[in-house]
């Protein structure tokens, strides 16, 4: 994991805007899981920056998590030679991709799940610090001891980051993880393992999810075995719209998630930065290629905000701009 952190609001002042006279630019974002839920709010990112900045960004990949159709999309984006990419590493099998870019010398920027030091900067949650932050919560609502649910989609670095934070927060305390599922960041997948962790665990007190499928998948799977809102505290990940309802009901006591949409547009503002702005010629050094030295910050963590029955309404879609645009396709 790396190392560096910069604070956000050193590189949210840039007045680029959508303005810029000239040939518009086109970048590519290429990622697995396009169309689950949880994508909603990168696509708005990435909507509201195209218009911001007057470029053109295209999708590649597959709306489902085949990473194998993602990775093929990627060798043919780095073939184009475009002027930037944006990615996702969800799994190690976007890295050869991701390294294929960087040795043609396409900046490419990850998102949302670091690729150990691949990529030229990484833009999204601590993940580690995320699953510390879920216990923090889980402590708020229920105190220091409990037997404890979890259920996550393994496999994916992010989750299993969280999960690893997690642990590491819950160590020298009262609560202990009694189960565990893999809900495979899917409706049905992750009701199941709600309904089996729940059914086997009688003893459970409360229940975290780590991936954004979670949280309605266990509101749901309380309703239908009978289970009542108060009796287990619940704590979620992201914003998924049906998730939001459990809160409104109390079935989920708090949902952290991420900054999604203003990770990626800053995306698009630094490769904005390194095309137009003369990113790369930033004075560190007398020659910064030559010194082995990357303009860029090795990563920028956008953190958690947690919502709760109290901002709830603020982060329903239905309260906030679409930002359709033909320059995001």
């Amino acid at each position: 994991m790396r190392k560096s952190v910069l604070a956000i609001a050193a590189f949210a002042v840039l007045g680029l805007g959508a303005a810029f006279a000239g040939e518009r630019t086109t970048y590519y974002y290429v990622a697995p899981g396009q169309g689950q839920p949880y994508c909603y709010d990168m696509h708005l990112g990435f909507k509201y920056a195209a218009e911001q900045f007057g470029v053109e960004i295209i999708r590649q990949g597959s709306d489902d998590w085949n990473s194998q159709i993602a990775c093929e999309a990627l060798e043919q984006v780095v073939a184009r030679k475009p002027a930037g990419i944006v990615s996702v590493a969800w799994d190690a099998a976007m890295n050869p991709g991701i390294l294929k870019a960087q040795e043609a010398g396409i900046p490419i920027i990850i998102v949302e799940a670091e690729s150990g030091e691949l990529g030229d900067l990484y833009i999204g949650l601590d993940n580690v610090e995320a699953g510390r932050e879920t216990a923090e919560q889980l402590i708020k609502y229920g105190g220091d001891s409990g037997k404890l649910l979890v259920i996550g989609n393994w496999g994916s670095t992010n989750i299993d980051q969280k999960f690893e934070g997690l642990k590491e927060a819950l160590e020298g305390t009262g609560w202990e993880i009694v189960g565990d599922q893999d809900g495979e960041c899917e409706a049905e997948a992750s009701l199941r393992a709600a309904k089996d962790l729940l059914n086997n665990h009688p003893e459970a007190t409360a229940f975290v999810g780590l991936d954004s499928a979670c949280g309605a998948a266990i509101g749901t799977a309380m309703e239908e075995l009978g289970i009542p809102a108060d009796k287990l505290v619940v704590i979620a990940a992201d914003r998924e719209d049906a998730m939001l309802e459990y809160i409104k009901s109390g079935h989920v006591n708090a949902a952290l998630t991420n900054r999604t949409a203003m990770m990626c547009y800053l995306a698009i503002q630094f490769l904005e930065m390194n095309t137009k702005y003369g990113f790369q010629d930033i004075p560190i050094t007398g020659d910064n290629k030559a010194s082995g030295i990357s303009v860029y910050p090795p990563a920028i963590y956008t953190a958690n905000v947690v919502i709760a029955k109290e901002n709830v309404d603020n982060f329903d879609h239905y309260n906030m701009d679409t930002y359709d645009t033909p320059l995001y396709h």
